[in-house]
Order: structure tokens, then sequence, then C-alpha cells
């Protein structure tokens, strides 16, 4: 006798998905208070997405990291590359300078105009 073959209901069929890792995590009462605010306004179904969400957020900030350290590096470089700098004492006076001369030179070029007649 030859041995048939068996139909499995369609749901014995769906592929299987890979199982995700499973964490316990410590939370601060703030922060858990917080994870429940975000599920409880339906931004998030549960507190897992609110966390693999932040870790995403985390990881993204990570990753550009090193190209805005990088991008410090050359203002620095361009900074110190532009001249001797310049030695004050007194802070203030030297803004309070730097602001009489602005408004000088965009006094010398601003043109008085009467109205029209």
């Amino acid at each position: 006798m030859r041995a048939r073959a068996v139909s499995l209901p369609i749901f014995a069929n769906r592929p299987i998905l890979p199982l995700m890792a499973t964490r316990n995590v410590n939370l601060t009462d703030a922060l858990d208070r917080f994870v429940a605010e975000l599920v409880e306004s339906g931004q998030f179904q549960n507190a897992s997405e609110v966390v693999r969400a932040g870790l995403r957020a985390l990881k993204a900030e990570q990753e550009a990291r090193p190209g805005k350290i990088e991008a410090l590096r050359e203002a620095i470089q361009a900074g110190l590359s532009s001249g001797p700098g310049i030695v004050g004492d007194d802070i203030d006076a030297y803004f309070e300078k730097m602001g009489q001369e602005i408004e000088a030179a965009f006094d010398a070029q601003t043109v008085t105009r009467t109205p029209a007649e």
C-alpha cells in the first residue's frame, strides 16, 4: 500500500519567522512612565516597540558621531589656520567694540531717503 500525501492546514504552511532576542531591562520610574505614556497615546503598540525605537535612534546617533567629530576637527583646524588669535582681557569690551564697528559700517552703507511727495 502506498502512502498518500497529507495536506496541511494553511496556517501550518506559513514560513517560520526568526525569533527575536529577549532582554530584561530595568527602567527608572520616570522612564517607565514615559514608556507607558507612549503606549497609552497609541504611538506604539507596546513597550518593546518603544525600546526598539529608542535603540534605533541611539544607533543612528552613534553612527553619526564620527562624522560630527571629524567636522569639528576640520572647523578647529580651519580656525587655527586662519591666522593669529586675538588676545583680550575684557571680552565684554571686545564685543562692544566689534558691535560699534559693525554699526559704523552699516551706517556708512545706509542711504537716508525722504518720503516721496
